[in-house]
């Protein structure tokens, strides 16, 4: 039951999220808000713990091994507020390394969904920097399997799926360097708990090619940690991202 509140819930927002992307600009001049669509591709390694099972793989790795890939940002701005909601999906399949001699390598087949919400209010701006405090959340939902193979005994493996929320606080600075260049540099973090744990830095810096298409790069790194012992899952992802933004 509760994992079917948690689907319906993300789905509204979702939803929400969806119409604010797909409004026009005379909607958005007549009511005050300004809208951002950003799509982007991330160039992450990526580290999975499950259990007592580690498992490493490389952006170029993911590559070569990605069944599926999407990731895209949303932002409306009135004033001082912002209302922000960021998702990616990846589905992997991959063989990756095993520390120790005993086994020659892992197999490993992973799904993952992030999806962040955030209210953000601008607590301090002029006519160049702009600094953002807020709250929100994020839902992630994992599938994967890891199995050691190459041994010489049979190897174990390990398997999960399940999908979870965990409260956010966060900060932003944007940053007007000129005309063309700004900067972007956004922290989050959540769970608040002794077996949950989220976090997210992101710096980008950006080039207004039109007065509406901005093409942006930076680094970002984003981890989910929860649970325990045998039933812990642990992934962290992080390298460079690059993407372009639409306002209107």
């Amino acid at each position: 039951m509760e994992r079917r509140q948690v689907r319906s819930f993300v789905g509204k927002v979702l939803a929400i999220t969806t119409a604010l992307c797909c409004g026009s600009a005379v909607v958005a001049q007549d009511t005050g808000w300004r809208f951002y669509g950003s799509f982007y591709i991330y160039g992450a390694d990526t580290d999975t713990t499950i259990g007592s099972l580690e498992s490493e793989l490389s952006f170029s790795d993911a590559f070569d091994n990605l069944d599926l890939a999407f990731m895209g940002t949303v932002e409306a701005r009135n004033g001082r507020w912002s209302l922000i909601a960021d998702y990616m999906r990846t589905d992997l399949s991959f063989e990756g390394d095993t520390p120790g001699p005993v086994f020659s390598g892992a197999e490993t087949s992973l799904k993952t969904q992030f999806f962040s919400g955030y209210a953000a209010y601008t607590a301090y701006q002029d006519q160049t920097l702009a600094l953002d405090v807020g709250a929100g959340f994020r839902w992630f939902e994992t599938s994967s399997t890891i199995a050691l193979v190459g041994g010489p005994t049979p190897a174990p493996s390990s398997r999960t799926s399940e999908d979870w929320v965990d409260p956010l606080i966060a900060a932003r600075i944007r940053y007007q360097i000129n005309d063309r260049w700004s900067a972007v540099v956004l922290a989050d973090y959540g769970g608040f708990r002794s077996d949950r744990e989220t976090g997210q830095f992101l710096a980008t810096v950006g080039y207004a090619i039109t007065p509406k298409w901005n093409l942006r790069a930076g680094y970002r790194y984003i981890t989910v940690d929860k649970g325990e012992g045998d039933s812990r899952f642990k992934l962290s992802q992080s390298g460079p991202v690059v993407g372009v933004t639409y306002s209107f």
